[in-house]
């Protein structure tokens, strides 16, 4: 059992030999919701793919039974396993909100394991009948437990879990945030890139249904908070509150884009 509650600010633990995250008393979860394979196959790699059953899984919109936090922002706690699909790592939806300066579309908190954020943003096609898709920034981002990102509106985004355990994060977003409707990537059939596993080490291989025009940009949270970018923010940088208790407080109700 791993103990949870200094990171996360809620008294949850995590049981290694089930696999689950255990919620304490005064805790308001919900039910826990299984994402299933049919449901991300058209943003996959092999798309014919069969198992496993279900992807991965999360509680939305958690509070604790006391709280008094607004209805426009979720504390999500999302579960991702290790492991493959076809070649590809396991990942999560694709999520995609319009730009909104000042804005944030996600701000995300690793409470245990290591996570993987790829985020993507397009050219603005000029013409709506323009075919090609233009990749002008792509960043692969490496998060370990107790770091944090913010995620800018603007972009598409995914969650990877390219290591050999599980990975626990918590997600602050919209109580209206869903996946992007896959009709829109019918031609590309996914992001700009997919992480496989090649010869047991992770790999980056181009999706040829893209224009890309840009070089990859590899981060860690260190050298976030060492640059000028988009996924700094001050006041999650200098304290080290829980994602949980800044949210309870109402300090991050202003960043969210909802």
């Amino acid at each position: 059992m791993i103990d949870l509650s200094t990171i996360s600010g809620l008294p949850i633990k995590y049981d290694d030999e089930k696999g689950k995250v255990i919620y304490g008393d005064g805790v308001n979860c919900g039910d826990e919701v299984y994402v299933p394979l049919d449901d991300i196959t058209p943003i996959l790699l092999n798309k014919y793919l069969k198992y496993p059953e279900n992807v991965y899984r999360y509680h939305k919109n958690i509070k604790l039974n006391d709280s008094s936090t607004g209805d426009n922002i979720s504390y999500d706690i999302v579960y991702i396993p290790y492991g493959l699909l076809g070649i590809e790592f396991i990942k999560t939806h694709v999520y995609h909100s319009d730009c909104c300066p000042g804005k944030y579309d996600c701000i995300v908190e690793i409470l245990s394991g290591s996570l993987t954020v790829m985020i993507q943003k397009n050219r603005e096609k000029e013409d709506p009948y323009e075919f090609e898709t233009y990749v002008d920034e792509m960043s692969i981002i490496t998060l370990r437990k107790g770091e944090r990102l913010v995620i800018p509106t603007g972009v598409y985004y995914t969650f990877i879990n390219t290591s050999i355990v599980p990975v626990i994060f918590s997600r602050l977003t919209s109580t209206s945030k869903v996946p992007i409707d896959y009709a829109t990537l019918r031609r590309e059939k996914g992001l700009a890139y997919f992480l496989i596993s090649k010869n047991a080490k992770i790999e980056v291989v181009a999706n040829p249904k893209y224009k890309i025009e840009c070089q990859v940009n590899y981060l860690s949270s260190k050298k976030i908070l060492n640059e000028d970018n988009s996924y700094n923010n001050e006041i999650l940088r200098k304290s080290s509150n829980p994602l949980f208790n800044m949210f309870s407080a109402g300090d991050l109700m202003d960043m969210i884009f909802w």
